[in-house]
C-alpha cells in the first residue's frame, strides 16, 4: 500500500472513530430494572457500547479518556500494558464506554459510586440515566460514603472559601472566581461538600480532592443544568456490580481504592449468591473478571464467547 493511500485510510478511520465517540458519551441511556430474582430477559442494566479509537501521534491516555468522557483510571486500568504518555500511534484500542448501573430498588437523583469514581444522574420517570466520571477524595480526605444529601445551592463562577486546613497551602482564605479556581465554573452545594468542576481535568477519574466531587468542566455544566436545588444525592461504595442485557449476565469489578474489602473474591461470591445466579454463569469468566478488576462489564453468562483481553491492542494495517 502506498504511503498516500495509507495516510488516507488512517485519516478516514480516525474520522469515523472520532465521530462515533460522541454517540456514547454521557447519555442519556435507557434502563429497565429486573422484575425479580434470577435473570429477567427484558432487564437492561448494562448501558452504553464499547468503542474503538485510533491513536495518532502525540496523544496520551488523559486526552483520550476525556474525549470519551472516561475517568483516567477507567482507561488506564483497562489498558494496563500501555504507557500513559508514549502510546503506539497508528494503533486501534478498545474504549470501555459501557457500564453497569449500580443496583438499587429506588434511585436518587444522583448516585455516586465512589468505588468506580463515577456518578449516575437518574430520571426514573423516563427510565433514563446519564453518567459522568469523577475525581474524588485522597486517602487522607476520603469522600463521604453511605451518606444521603440534597443539593442545597447552585452557583455559576463561584468563589471558594478555603477550608482552614488548606489555607497555608494556598496562602489565602478565599479564592475569587477564575480559571485557577480549583472548584471550576459550577458548584452544587451538599452541606460541607460539593459537586463541582475543576481547573485540572487530568485529575478526573483519580483520587485528587479533599473530599469534594470533581467533574470535567463540560460534564458539570450538563449536570448543573439538569439538577435543581432539592435533588437527592446518595454516595455509595460498591466495587462489584452485576447487570443484565438481552438475557445475559454481566459483572463489573473495580479495584478497592479505599481498602474496604479484605477479600474481593469472597465479597464477589457473596454478592453473586445474594442474586441467586450461581447456576447461571460461566465460572471461569467470573473468576477471571474478579482477578483482573478491569472496571469494565464482562459477560459471564453460560456459553459466553471469549472476550477480548482488556489490555489488547489491534494494530491497523500498514
Amino acid at each position: 500500500m502506498s504511503i498516500h493511500l495509507r495516510i488516507l485510510k488512517l485519516f478516514l478511520i480516525s474520522c469515523f472513530l472520532s465521530a462515533a465517540s460522541f454517540a456514547w458519551a454521557a447519555g442519556p441511556f435507557h434502563y429497565r430494572l429486573p422484575k425479580g430474582p434470577g435473570i429477567d430477559p427484558e432487564a437492561v442494566t448494562v448501558v452504553g457500547e464499547p468503542q474503538r479509537h485510533l491513536i495518532v501521534r502525540y496523544e496520551n491516555l488523559y486526552k483520550i479518556a476525556r474525549q470519551y468522557d472516561l475517568g483516567f483510571w477507567e482507561l488506564a486500568r483497562y489498558h494496563r500494558s500501555l504507557d500513559h504518555f508514549y502510546l503506539p500511534w497508528d494503533t486501534i484500542i478498545g474504549i470501555p464506554t459501557r457500564w453497569i448501573i449500580p443496583e438499587r430498588s429506588h434511585y436518587p437523583g444522583y448516585l455516586i459510586n465512589v468505588a468506580e469514581l463515577r456518578g449516575y444522574r437518574f430520571f426514573p420517570g423516563k427510565n433514563e440515566v446519564y453518567t459522568f466520571p469523577l475525581g474524588l477524595g485522597v486517602l487522607d480526605y476520603k469522600s463521604p460514603i453511605g451518606k444521603h444529601f440534597q443539593v442545597q445551592s447552585k452557583s455559576k463562577n463561584p468563589g471558594w472559601r478555603i477550608p482552614e486546613k488548606l489555607r497555608a497551602k494556598y496562602g489565602m482564605s478565599y479564592m475569587p472566581p477564575g480559571d485557577e479556581n480549583p472548584v471550576g465554573h459550577r458548584w452544587l452545594g451538599l452541606s460541607h461538600y460539593g459537586l463541582h468542576g475543576t481547573h485540572a481535568p487530568m485529575g478526573v477519574g483519580r483520587l485528587v480532592s479533599h473530599g469534594c466531587i470533581r467533574h470535567y468542566p463540560e460534564d458539570i455544566e450538563k449536570l448543573f443544568d439538569m439538577t435543581p436545588v432539592g435533588t437527592t444525592v446518595d454516595v455509595i461504595y460498591e466495587p462489584v456490580k452485576f447487570g443484565f442485557l438481552r438475557g445475559r449476565v454481566f459483572i463489573e469489578v473495580h479495584e478497592d481504592i479505599y481498602f474496604k474489602v479484605p477479600n474481593m473474591l469472597r465479597y464477589a461470591l457473596k454478592r453473586l449468591h445474594s442474586k441467586g445466579l450461581e447456576g447461571q454463569i460461566n465460572w471461569t469468566k467470573f473468576l477471571q473478571a474478579v482477578e483482573e478488576q478491569s472496571g469494565a462489564p464482562v459477560d459471564i453468562s453460560k456459553g459466553a464467547v471469549a472476550a477480548e483481553k482488556p489490555g489488547k491492542q489491534v494494530t491497523s494495517n500498514q
